[in-house]
């Protein structure tokens, strides 16, 4: 790259519904995205500690949502009144958005941060003509409740099924759109299924937040110096 250049925030892949006709066109959606640093990022004991980013350019700047902490033994724990699922893709069903955590004043429990997935296959009956017809819908994954330690995962719907055919413009945006107003007031029909859903609901890729340059909703700020010989894989 030249002196000065970057790369704006951006997604490598996307839900083949986020793309149009031509989204299920190919016959996989794998994609691989690698980056080796090549700075110097000086000589002290600690990898990258002379790196200062306003003077040597820059630095990974990454996005990880507050509380969703699957993999984090140190706040993974108590503190939390539930798990998840990894983040990413589920059942072969990629995400699209997050179904934010809130925090429980009244005994510092928090409430943790699901990824959710868009199921583009969901069996759904028509009621006019009794045929069964592929449905989108929105879920996430929690832990079921229960009495014991280690209680099994289920499929939670978030929103009930709709067909892409009936959305007028981008997927996205018609989620977000949806997600707004019903945060709000009754709608009716209604897409998602209680008001609640509606106001934790947050697109992963919020293309308007991220002309705005704000942090996306529930994130928090998390940079990594390019040290040299680091790979970066985005899988």
């Amino acid at each position: 790259s030249a002196p000065g250049s970057s790369l704006a925030r951006h997604m490598d892949e996307r839900h083949e519904e986020t793309k149009g006709p031509r989204g299920w066109l190919l016959p996989s959606r794998r994609s691989l995205s690698w980056l080796i640093y090549l700075s110097d990022t000086g000589e002290g004991d600690i990898a990258g500690e002379g790196w200062d980013a306003r003077i040597n350019g820059g630095l990974l700047r990454t996005f990880p949502q507050k509380h969703y902490r699957q993999h984090d033994e140190t706040t993974n724990n108590s503190s939390y009144l539930e798990k998840t699922v990894d983040c990413g893709s589920h059942n072969g069903n990629l995400q699209v958005g997050w179904l934010l955590g809130y925090e429980i004043e009244e005994n510092e429990q928090q409430s943790i941060t699901h990824p959710v997935f868009l199921d583009s296959w969901f069996d759904f009956t028509n009621p006019y003509t009794g045929m069964a017809e592929p449905h989108c819908i929105l879920y996430i994954v929690r832990e079921k409740p229960g009495q014991t330690d280690h209680n099994p995962m289920e499929i939670e719907y978030i929103t009930g099924p709709w067909s892409t055919e009936a959305v007028p413009g981008n997927v996205l945006e018609f989620l977000h759109t949806r997600a707004e107003l019903e945060s709000d007031q009754p709608v009716s029909p209604p897409l998602f299924l209680n008001s609640k859903y509606a106001r934790q609901f947050s697109l992963l890729e919020d293309r308007q937040a991220w002309m705005k340059g704000s942090i996306p909703d529930g994130a928090e700020i998390e940079d990594f110096v390019p040290t040299r010989g680091t790979l970066v894989v985005f899988d």
